[in-house]
Protein backbone atom coordinates (compact mmCIF):
# COMPACT_ATOMS: atom_id res chain seq x y z
CA UNK A 1 0.00 0.00 0.00
CA UNK A 2 1.45 3.22 -0.87
CA UNK A 3 1.00 6.14 1.70
CA UNK A 4 1.89 10.03 0.65
CA UNK A 5 4.44 11.68 3.46
CA UNK A 6 1.34 13.33 5.05
CA UNK A 7 -0.20 9.88 5.54
CA UNK A 8 2.68 8.27 7.13
CA UNK A 9 3.33 11.10 9.44
CA UNK A 10 0.53 12.17 11.00
CA UNK A 11 0.26 9.76 13.79
CA UNK A 12 4.29 10.24 14.40
CA UNK A 13 5.73 9.39 18.01
CA UNK A 14 9.34 10.76 18.38
CA UNK A 15 11.39 9.19 21.41
CA UNK A 16 12.55 11.11 24.25
CA UNK A 17 16.19 11.89 22.36
CA UNK A 18 17.84 13.59 20.19
CA UNK A 19 20.75 12.55 17.26
CA UNK A 20 23.81 13.75 18.62
CA UNK A 21 25.33 15.28 15.21
CA UNK A 22 22.28 17.77 15.38
CA UNK A 23 23.48 21.32 16.57
CA UNK A 24 21.29 24.10 17.78
CA UNK A 25 21.77 25.62 14.85
CA UNK A 26 19.56 23.67 13.03
CA UNK A 27 16.85 23.97 15.35
CA UNK A 28 17.72 27.87 14.75
CA UNK A 29 17.00 27.47 10.93
CA UNK A 30 13.96 25.04 11.43
CA UNK A 31 12.22 27.94 13.50
CA UNK A 32 13.56 30.24 11.11
CA UNK A 33 11.70 28.37 8.13
CA UNK A 34 8.18 27.52 9.77
CA UNK A 35 7.87 31.09 11.93
CA UNK A 36 4.34 29.93 12.73
CA UNK A 37 5.63 27.17 15.46
CA UNK A 38 7.59 28.18 18.66
CA UNK A 39 10.79 25.80 19.81
CA UNK A 40 10.77 25.14 23.19
CA UNK A 41 14.52 24.49 24.03
CA UNK A 42 14.82 22.12 27.31
CA UNK A 43 17.31 19.96 28.98
CA UNK A 44 15.95 17.26 27.40
CA UNK A 45 16.68 18.05 23.88
CA UNK A 46 13.13 17.28 22.90
CA UNK A 47 11.91 20.58 21.52
CA UNK A 48 12.57 20.48 17.94
CA UNK A 49 11.19 17.31 17.66
CA UNK A 50 7.69 18.48 19.56
CA UNK A 51 7.73 20.53 17.21
CA UNK A 52 8.02 18.82 13.81
CA UNK A 53 5.47 16.24 15.07
CA UNK A 54 2.77 18.84 16.48
CA UNK A 55 2.96 20.03 12.64
CA UNK A 56 2.90 16.86 10.96
CA UNK A 57 0.03 16.11 13.19
CA UNK A 58 -2.07 18.87 12.04
CA UNK A 59 -0.73 19.09 8.21
CA UNK A 60 -2.99 17.02 5.70
CA UNK A 61 -1.78 18.53 2.73
CA UNK A 62 0.20 16.86 -0.11
CA UNK A 63 3.60 16.42 -0.23
CA UNK A 64 3.94 19.20 -2.31
CA UNK A 65 2.65 21.26 0.57
CA UNK A 66 5.25 19.60 2.52
CA UNK A 67 8.12 20.68 0.03
CA UNK A 68 7.06 24.10 0.24
CA UNK A 69 7.04 25.01 3.52
CA UNK A 70 10.12 23.05 3.90
CA UNK A 71 12.18 23.98 0.60
CA UNK A 72 15.49 24.36 2.59
CA UNK A 73 17.19 21.06 1.86
CA UNK A 74 18.58 21.40 4.93
CA UNK A 75 15.88 21.54 7.00
CA UNK A 76 14.62 18.68 4.77
CA UNK A 77 17.37 16.78 5.78
CA UNK A 78 17.14 17.50 9.67
CA UNK A 79 13.65 16.58 9.65
CA UNK A 80 14.08 13.23 7.62
CA UNK A 81 16.96 11.81 10.45
CA UNK A 82 15.12 12.48 13.02
CA UNK A 83 14.29 9.32 15.04
CA UNK A 84 10.69 7.98 15.86
CA UNK A 85 8.52 5.21 16.71
CA UNK A 86 6.41 2.93 14.33
CA UNK A 87 2.85 4.42 13.71
CA UNK A 88 1.85 1.05 15.36
CA UNK A 89 3.80 1.21 18.68
CA UNK A 90 0.75 0.84 20.86
CA UNK A 91 -0.45 -2.15 18.78
CA UNK A 92 2.86 -3.56 19.86
CA UNK A 93 5.81 -2.75 17.05
CA UNK A 94 9.31 -2.25 18.59
CA UNK A 95 10.88 -0.69 15.67
CA UNK A 96 12.59 2.94 16.24
CA UNK A 97 14.63 4.44 13.69
CA UNK A 98 15.25 7.63 11.15
CA UNK A 99 12.28 9.42 9.49
CA UNK A 100 13.24 8.19 6.35
CA UNK A 101 13.56 4.71 7.00
CA UNK A 102 9.71 4.38 8.09
CA UNK A 103 8.23 4.26 4.72
CA UNK A 104 10.39 1.12 4.12
CA UNK A 105 9.54 -0.37 7.75
CA UNK A 106 5.85 -0.07 6.93
CA UNK A 107 5.93 -1.90 4.12
CA UNK A 108 7.19 -5.23 5.92
CA UNK A 109 5.74 -4.10 9.64
CA UNK A 110 3.46 -7.12 10.51
CA UNK A 111 0.82 -4.66 12.42
CA UNK A 112 0.51 -2.56 9.51
CA UNK A 113 -2.71 -3.31 7.46
CA UNK A 114 -3.02 -4.31 4.15
CA UNK A 115 -5.71 -5.09 2.01
CA UNK A 116 -7.16 -8.77 2.73
CA UNK A 117 -5.52 -11.21 -0.39
CA UNK A 118 -9.12 -12.53 -0.90
CA UNK A 119 -10.59 -9.15 -2.13
CA UNK A 120 -13.19 -9.33 0.75
CA UNK A 121 -12.38 -5.56 0.88
CA UNK A 122 -11.33 -5.56 4.67
CA UNK A 123 -7.88 -3.98 5.55
CA UNK A 124 -6.23 -6.35 8.03
CA UNK A 125 -3.05 -6.33 9.70
CA UNK A 126 -0.76 -8.76 8.34
CA UNK A 127 -0.20 -10.14 11.72
CA UNK A 128 -3.58 -10.86 11.72
CA UNK A 129 -4.05 -11.74 7.90
CA UNK A 130 -3.49 -15.77 8.76
CA UNK A 131 -6.20 -15.94 10.94
CA UNK A 132 -8.45 -13.92 9.41
CA UNK A 133 -8.22 -15.94 5.89
CA UNK A 134 -8.95 -18.57 7.76
CA UNK A 135 -11.66 -17.91 10.57
CA UNK A 136 -13.19 -13.94 9.75
CA UNK A 137 -13.00 -13.62 6.25
CA UNK A 138 -16.51 -13.72 4.23
CA UNK A 139 -14.71 -14.61 1.09
CA UNK A 140 -12.36 -17.59 2.50
CA UNK A 141 -13.14 -21.11 1.14
CA UNK A 142 -14.21 -23.64 4.26
CA UNK A 143 -15.97 -27.13 4.81
CA UNK A 144 -18.71 -27.64 6.79
CA UNK A 145 -17.17 -30.00 9.59
CA UNK A 146 -20.47 -32.24 10.11
CA UNK A 147 -21.53 -32.56 6.69
CA UNK A 148 -17.99 -31.64 4.57
CA UNK A 149 -19.58 -29.25 2.23
CA UNK A 150 -17.51 -26.53 0.90
CA UNK A 151 -18.82 -22.50 1.59
CA UNK A 152 -17.23 -19.06 1.46
CA UNK A 153 -17.36 -17.44 4.87
CA UNK A 154 -20.70 -15.75 4.88
CA UNK A 155 -22.69 -18.64 3.26
CA UNK A 156 -21.00 -21.11 6.29
CA UNK A 157 -22.26 -18.44 8.74
CA UNK A 158 -25.77 -19.37 7.60
CA UNK A 159 -25.46 -22.69 6.70
CA UNK A 160 -24.31 -23.33 10.86
CA UNK A 161 -26.85 -24.24 12.92
CA UNK A 162 -28.60 -25.52 9.97
CA UNK A 163 -26.84 -28.48 8.46
CA UNK A 164 -28.83 -31.74 8.76
CA UNK A 165 -25.91 -33.91 9.84
CA UNK A 166 -24.86 -31.62 13.49
CA UNK A 167 -25.38 -33.83 15.86
CA UNK A 168 -27.64 -32.66 19.18
CA UNK A 169 -28.68 -33.61 22.50
CA UNK A 170 -32.11 -35.31 22.08
CA UNK A 171 -34.47 -32.64 23.83
CA UNK A 172 -36.19 -34.54 26.16
CA UNK A 173 -33.29 -35.13 28.04
CA UNK A 174 -32.76 -38.58 27.02
CA UNK A 175 -28.97 -38.61 26.55
CA UNK A 176 -28.78 -39.35 23.10
CA UNK A 177 -27.13 -37.36 20.79
CA UNK A 178 -28.82 -37.81 17.19
CA UNK A 179 -28.60 -36.14 13.66
CA UNK A 180 -30.44 -32.89 13.25
CA UNK A 181 -32.17 -34.08 9.91
CA UNK A 182 -33.33 -37.07 12.21
CA UNK A 183 -34.18 -35.68 15.21
CA UNK A 184 -38.03 -34.87 14.96
CA UNK A 185 -38.14 -38.85 13.92
CA UNK A 186 -36.60 -39.93 16.90
CA UNK A 187 -38.15 -37.89 19.45
CA UNK A 188 -41.36 -39.27 17.96
CA UNK A 189 -40.39 -42.93 17.56
CA UNK A 190 -37.31 -43.62 19.28
CA UNK A 191 -36.55 -41.93 22.20
CA UNK A 192 -37.01 -43.35 25.65
CA UNK A 193 -38.80 -40.44 27.01
CA UNK A 194 -41.47 -39.41 24.92
CA UNK A 195 -44.78 -40.05 26.21
CA UNK A 196 -46.57 -43.11 25.07
CA UNK A 197 -50.21 -43.50 25.95
CA UNK A 198 -50.93 -46.92 27.83
CA UNK A 199 -53.13 -49.20 25.47
CA UNK A 200 -55.37 -50.62 27.62
CA UNK A 201 -55.95 -47.50 30.55
CA UNK A 202 -54.60 -44.85 28.10
CA UNK A 203 -53.02 -42.65 30.18
CA UNK A 204 -49.40 -41.01 29.02
CA UNK A 205 -46.28 -43.04 30.41
CA UNK A 206 -42.66 -41.91 29.77
CA UNK A 207 -41.57 -44.76 27.13
CA UNK A 208 -38.88 -46.31 29.88
CA UNK A 209 -41.92 -46.66 31.99
CA UNK A 210 -44.43 -48.15 30.30
CA UNK A 211 -43.61 -51.76 30.44
CA UNK A 212 -43.02 -51.17 34.59
CA UNK A 213 -46.82 -50.09 34.14
CA UNK A 214 -48.01 -52.85 32.17
CA UNK A 215 -47.13 -55.24 35.01
CA UNK A 216 -49.46 -53.73 37.35
CA UNK A 217 -52.02 -52.21 35.55
CA UNK A 218 -55.62 -52.71 36.38
CA UNK A 219 -57.08 -53.29 32.83
CA UNK A 220 -54.20 -55.24 31.30
CA UNK A 221 -56.53 -58.39 30.36
CA UNK A 222 -55.44 -61.61 31.78
CA UNK A 223 -56.91 -65.22 31.66
CA UNK A 224 -58.82 -66.37 34.76
CA UNK A 225 -56.20 -68.82 36.88
CA UNK A 226 -58.53 -71.55 37.24
CA UNK A 227 -59.41 -71.56 32.97
CA UNK A 228 -63.07 -71.21 33.33
CA UNK A 229 -65.24 -70.30 30.85
CA UNK A 230 -64.37 -66.37 30.88
CA UNK A 231 -61.68 -66.33 28.57
CA UNK A 232 -60.39 -62.48 29.22
CA UNK A 233 -61.47 -60.02 31.75
CA UNK A 234 -59.23 -57.23 33.47
CA UNK A 235 -56.94 -57.82 36.33
CA UNK A 236 -57.98 -55.15 38.74
CA UNK A 237 -61.84 -57.55 38.22
CA UNK A 238 -60.14 -60.47 38.96
CA UNK A 239 -60.61 -60.85 42.85
CA UNK A 240 -64.13 -60.25 42.28
CA UNK A 241 -64.90 -62.95 40.13
CA UNK A 242 -62.75 -65.26 41.98
CA UNK A 243 -64.92 -64.60 44.90
CA UNK A 244 -68.09 -64.17 43.17
CA UNK A 245 -68.66 -65.07 39.32
CA UNK A 246 -66.14 -68.14 38.25
CA UNK A 247 -67.50 -71.49 38.31
CA UNK A 248 -64.48 -73.85 38.87
CA UNK A 249 -63.11 -72.19 42.19
CA UNK A 250 -62.56 -73.76 45.39
CA UNK A 251 -64.92 -72.59 48.03
CA UNK A 252 -65.26 -73.75 51.53
CA UNK A 253 -68.34 -74.32 52.84
CA UNK A 254 -70.40 -70.84 54.83
CA UNK A 255 -71.34 -73.16 57.57
CA UNK A 256 -67.19 -73.52 58.14
CA UNK A 257 -67.03 -71.89 61.09
CA UNK A 258 -70.01 -74.50 62.74
CA UNK A 259 -67.50 -77.19 61.62
CA UNK A 260 -68.37 -78.11 58.07
CA UNK A 261 -65.26 -79.52 56.48
CA UNK A 262 -66.84 -79.24 52.78
CA UNK A 263 -64.37 -77.46 50.22
CA UNK A 264 -65.66 -77.47 46.33
CA UNK A 265 -66.28 -76.16 43.28
CA UNK A 266 -69.03 -72.72 43.23
CA UNK A 267 -70.98 -74.85 40.87
CA UNK A 268 -71.33 -77.98 43.03
CA UNK A 269 -71.46 -75.19 46.32
CA UNK A 270 -75.29 -74.99 45.70
CA UNK A 271 -75.92 -79.04 45.44
CA UNK A 272 -74.08 -79.20 48.88
CA UNK A 273 -76.04 -76.48 50.43
CA UNK A 274 -79.56 -78.04 49.57
CA UNK A 275 -78.51 -81.82 50.55
CA UNK A 276 -76.72 -80.69 53.89
CA UNK A 277 -79.72 -78.13 55.69
CA UNK A 278 -79.65 -80.05 58.62
CA UNK A 279 -76.52 -80.81 59.12
CA UNK A 280 -75.78 -77.69 58.98
CA UNK A 281 -79.15 -76.75 61.07
CA UNK A 282 -77.09 -78.74 63.75
CA UNK A 283 -73.98 -77.10 63.59
CA UNK A 284 -75.49 -74.16 63.71
CA UNK A 285 -76.64 -74.91 66.99
CA UNK A 286 -74.16 -76.46 68.56
CA UNK A 287 -72.04 -73.35 67.88
CA UNK A 288 -75.08 -71.24 69.25
CA UNK A 289 -75.40 -72.97 72.77
CA UNK A 290 -71.17 -73.18 73.51
CA UNK A 291 -71.18 -69.22 72.46
CA UNK A 292 -74.00 -69.10 75.37
CA UNK A 293 -72.27 -70.83 77.64
CA UNK A 294 -68.48 -68.99 77.47
CA UNK A 295 -70.70 -65.50 77.77
CA UNK A 296 -72.54 -66.36 80.65
CA UNK A 297 -68.82 -67.32 82.37
CA UNK A 298 -67.05 -64.03 80.42
CA UNK A 299 -70.11 -61.92 82.16
CA UNK A 300 -69.49 -63.37 85.71
CA UNK A 301 -65.50 -63.17 85.44
CA UNK A 302 -66.06 -59.81 84.28
CA UNK A 303 -68.88 -59.18 87.42
CA UNK A 304 -66.37 -60.84 89.72
CA UNK A 305 -63.68 -58.51 88.87
CA UNK A 306 -65.06 -54.59 87.78
CA UNK A 307 -66.99 -54.90 91.17
CA UNK A 308 -66.03 -53.88 94.20
CA UNK A 309 -68.53 -52.87 96.74
CA UNK A 310 -66.53 -52.74 99.99
CA UNK A 311 -63.54 -49.93 98.42
CA UNK A 312 -61.01 -52.62 99.11
CA UNK A 313 -58.59 -54.00 96.94
CA UNK A 314 -55.64 -55.90 96.60
CA UNK A 315 -52.75 -55.82 94.58
CA UNK A 316 -50.14 -58.56 93.80
CA UNK A 317 -47.24 -57.34 92.11
CA UNK A 318 -45.02 -60.36 90.72
CA UNK A 319 -41.67 -60.93 89.80
CA UNK A 320 -41.09 -57.74 91.29
CA UNK A 321 -37.48 -57.59 90.55
CA UNK A 322 -37.84 -57.92 86.72
CA UNK A 323 -40.25 -55.00 86.73
CA UNK A 324 -37.94 -52.92 89.11
CA UNK A 325 -34.88 -53.74 86.40
CA UNK A 326 -37.31 -52.64 83.62
CA UNK A 327 -38.06 -49.31 85.49
CA UNK A 328 -34.52 -48.30 85.98
CA UNK A 329 -33.72 -48.95 82.29
CA UNK A 330 -37.16 -47.18 81.05
CA UNK A 331 -38.11 -43.79 82.29
CA UNK A 332 -41.03 -43.18 83.79
CA UNK A 333 -42.27 -47.56 83.49
CA UNK A 334 -45.35 -47.38 85.68
CA UNK A 335 -47.35 -50.08 86.72
CA UNK A 336 -51.26 -49.53 86.52
CA UNK A 337 -54.61 -50.89 89.04
CA UNK A 338 -57.65 -50.33 87.86
CA UNK A 339 -61.29 -50.83 89.87
CA UNK A 340 -64.67 -49.79 89.24
CA UNK A 341 -65.52 -48.38 92.62
CA UNK A 342 -65.16 -44.47 91.03
CA UNK A 343 -63.23 -45.49 88.12
CA UNK A 344 -60.24 -45.58 90.52
CA UNK A 345 -56.99 -45.94 88.81
CA UNK A 346 -54.00 -46.72 90.48
CA UNK A 347 -50.39 -45.33 88.80
CA UNK A 348 -47.03 -47.31 90.79
CA UNK A 349 -43.98 -46.93 89.96
CA UNK A 350 -41.19 -49.48 90.97
CA UNK A 351 -37.94 -46.62 90.59
CA UNK A 352 -39.92 -44.06 92.12
CA UNK A 353 -41.56 -40.38 90.67
CA UNK A 354 -40.84 -36.97 91.35
CA UNK A 355 -39.26 -36.73 94.62
CA UNK A 356 -38.66 -40.21 95.13
CA UNK A 357 -37.45 -41.24 91.76
CA UNK A 358 -34.39 -43.68 91.87
CA UNK A 359 -34.89 -44.62 95.76
CA UNK A 360 -38.33 -45.14 96.41
CA UNK A 361 -41.67 -47.02 95.18
CA UNK A 362 -44.38 -44.36 94.04
CA UNK A 363 -48.05 -44.51 94.25
CA UNK A 364 -50.78 -42.53 93.40
CA UNK A 365 -54.71 -42.81 92.64
CA UNK A 366 -56.37 -40.85 90.13
CA UNK A 367 -59.77 -40.15 89.10
CA UNK A 368 -61.39 -40.92 85.79
CA UNK A 369 -64.43 -40.55 83.88
CA UNK A 370 -66.65 -42.98 83.86
CA UNK A 371 -70.23 -43.88 82.43
CA UNK A 372 -72.00 -42.98 86.14
CA UNK A 373 -70.44 -40.06 87.02
CA UNK A 374 -73.60 -37.93 86.71
CA UNK A 375 -75.14 -40.01 89.37
CA UNK A 376 -72.26 -39.59 91.90
CA UNK A 377 -71.14 -36.96 94.39
CA UNK A 378 -69.01 -34.23 93.45
CA UNK A 379 -66.02 -33.45 94.24
CA UNK A 380 -64.80 -36.54 95.31
CA UNK A 381 -64.39 -36.54 99.18
CA UNK A 382 -63.58 -40.34 100.38
CA UNK A 383 -60.44 -41.17 102.70
CA UNK A 384 -57.54 -42.97 100.26
CA UNK A 385 -55.14 -45.52 102.04
CA UNK A 386 -52.24 -47.68 100.44
CA UNK A 387 -50.99 -50.39 102.60
CA UNK A 388 -48.00 -52.06 101.96
CA UNK A 389 -47.95 -55.72 103.94
CA UNK A 390 -45.33 -57.23 105.57
CA UNK A 391 -45.75 -61.37 104.89
CA UNK A 392 -43.26 -62.65 108.07
CA UNK A 393 -44.02 -65.85 109.16
CA UNK A 394 -45.01 -64.68 112.67
CA UNK A 395 -48.24 -62.26 111.92
CA UNK A 396 -47.32 -60.57 115.37
CA UNK A 397 -43.87 -59.06 114.59
CA UNK A 398 -45.45 -57.83 111.15
CA UNK A 399 -44.84 -54.22 110.46
CA UNK A 400 -46.90 -53.40 107.77
CA UNK A 401 -46.61 -50.06 105.65
CA UNK A 402 -49.41 -47.70 105.90
CA UNK A 403 -49.93 -44.07 104.35
CA UNK A 404 -53.40 -42.20 103.69
CA UNK A 405 -54.62 -39.55 103.10
CA UNK A 406 -58.28 -37.22 102.97
CA UNK A 407 -58.59 -35.46 99.60
CA UNK A 408 -58.73 -31.52 99.59
CA UNK A 409 -62.57 -31.20 97.75
CA UNK A 410 -60.91 -27.48 96.67
CA UNK A 411 -58.30 -29.39 94.67
CA UNK A 412 -59.29 -29.73 90.72
CA UNK A 413 -58.37 -33.35 90.61
CA UNK A 414 -60.70 -34.41 93.13
CA UNK A 415 -63.98 -32.44 90.75
CA UNK A 416 -65.59 -34.06 88.23
CA UNK A 417 -63.36 -35.62 86.06
CA UNK A 418 -63.37 -34.84 82.07
CA UNK A 419 -61.99 -36.78 79.17
CA UNK A 420 -58.89 -34.85 79.08
CA UNK A 421 -55.57 -35.36 79.82
CA UNK A 422 -54.34 -34.87 83.41
CA UNK A 423 -51.93 -35.23 85.83
CA UNK A 424 -50.97 -38.08 87.82
CA UNK A 425 -53.35 -37.41 90.26
CA UNK A 426 -52.68 -37.42 94.07
CA UNK A 427 -50.28 -39.98 96.32
CA UNK A 428 -46.82 -40.55 97.93
CA UNK A 429 -43.45 -39.90 95.94
CA UNK A 430 -41.59 -41.79 98.79
CA UNK A 431 -44.23 -44.80 99.51
CA UNK A 432 -41.56 -47.12 101.13
CA UNK A 433 -37.49 -46.64 100.45
CA UNK A 434 -35.92 -49.47 98.32
CA UNK A 435 -33.63 -49.89 100.91
CA UNK A 436 -36.44 -50.38 103.08
CA UNK A 437 -38.02 -53.60 101.24
CA UNK A 438 -34.64 -55.29 101.44
CA UNK A 439 -34.85 -54.88 105.42
CA UNK A 440 -37.97 -56.63 106.44
CA UNK A 441 -40.27 -59.25 104.80
CA UNK A 442 -42.48 -56.92 102.37
CA UNK A 443 -41.68 -59.28 99.23
CA UNK A 444 -41.65 -63.09 99.41
CA UNK A 445 -41.03 -65.46 96.13
CA UNK A 446 -40.81 -62.08 94.28
CA UNK A 447 -44.46 -61.42 95.15
CA UNK A 448 -45.72 -58.25 96.74
CA UNK A 449 -49.27 -57.12 98.35
CA UNK A 450 -50.52 -53.69 98.28
CA UNK A 451 -54.14 -52.97 99.67
CA UNK A 452 -55.89 -49.77 97.90
CA UNK A 453 -58.83 -49.15 100.54
CA UNK A 454 -61.23 -46.27 99.52
CA UNK A 455 -63.78 -45.71 102.70
CA UNK A 456 -66.82 -44.36 101.73
CA UNK A 457 -67.78 -44.00 105.32
CA UNK A 458 -65.64 -41.19 105.97
CA UNK A 459 -66.87 -38.56 103.79
CA UNK A 460 -65.43 -34.84 104.11
CA UNK A 461 -68.20 -32.40 104.41
CA UNK A 462 -67.99 -29.94 101.50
Amino acid sequence: MVRSLAQWTKTLSFPARISPNKSSKESVNIHQVSPTITPTLSNNSLSKNNEINTMMNNNHSSLTEVNQIYSDPESEKAIMSSVVYCIHHKAGCKWSDELRKLKGHLNTCKHDAIPCTSKCGAQIPRVLMEDHLKYTCPQRRTRCEFCNKEFTGHSLENHVGNCGYEPLYCENKCGVKVHRRHLSQHKIGDCSKRLLPCRYCTKEFVADTLAAHHIKCGRVPIQCPNRCDVNVLAREELETHLKEECTVSVHSCSFKEAGCRFKGPRYAMEKHLEENCQQHLTLMCNMVSKQQHQISSLKSALSRLSLNYSGTLIWKISDFSAKMAEAKNKEGMELIMSYSLVNNRHPLFPNGNGAGEDSHISVYIKILPGEYDALLRWPFAHSVSFTLFDQSTCPEKACNIVESFIPDPTWKNFQRPSREPDSLGFGFPKFVSHEMLKKRHFMKDDTMFIRVKVDPSKIVAV
